[in-house]
C-alpha cells in the first residue's frame, strides 16, 4: 500500500500577506468559517464560540469594524450569506 505525499506548493502560489484582512481579536475560540456578503463588504466569521461576528470592512483601507453579532447555543462550523429580494 503506498500513501500519497503532500507536495509543497510554490511561494508564488501562496499569495500576498499586504491584502489580508485584520479581524479584531474578539473571538474566544477558533474562526471556523467566514464568507463575503455578494452585496456589501461585510464579512462573517463563525467561530467555535458559538457566533457569527459581522464586520463591516472599509474598502479604501482595509480596516474592519464590528457591525452585528449573532449568537447561538453551540458550536458554529460554517457560514454563508442568503440574497433575499424584498
Amino acid at each position: 500500500m503506498s500513501f500519497n505525499r503532500a507536495k509543497t506548493l510554490p511561494s508564488s502560489a501562496l499569495g500576498s500577506l499586504a491584502q489580508d484582512i485584520p479581524l479584531p481579536a474578539d473571538a474566544t475560540d477558533t474562526i471556523s468559517a467566514v464568507s463575503w456578503s455578494p452585496v456589501a463588504n461585510h464579512l462573517a466569521a463563525a467561530s467555535w464560540d458559538g457566533k457569527v461576528r459581522i464586520y463591516d470592512v472599509d474598502a479604501s483601507t482595509g480596516a474592519a469594524r464590528a457591525a452585528a453579532l449573532i449568537t447561538t447555543d453551540g458550536p458554529l462550523l460554517d457560514c454563508d450569506w442568503a440574497k433575499v429580494s424584498l
